[in-house]
């Protein structure tokens, strides 16, 4: 699962089951959804973005 942190910007790449539930539970993270197809993350809530910016 790909994950933003809202106060750095940072897109980061979470596959521990335990990080992946602290991060869900952590409002200074959203959860981003990969578009494989245009190599670009979209948010779950609000707007696009790319990966690592």
């Amino acid at each position: 699962m790909l994950f933003k942190n809202l106060t750095s910007g940072l897109i980061w790449e979470v596959t521990d089951p335990d990080h992946i539930k602290r991060c869900t539970n952590d409002s200074n993270y959203e959860e981003v959804k990969d578009n494989k197809a245009t190599g670009k993350a979209r948010i779950t809530k609000g707007k696009s973005d790319k990966v690592g910016e």
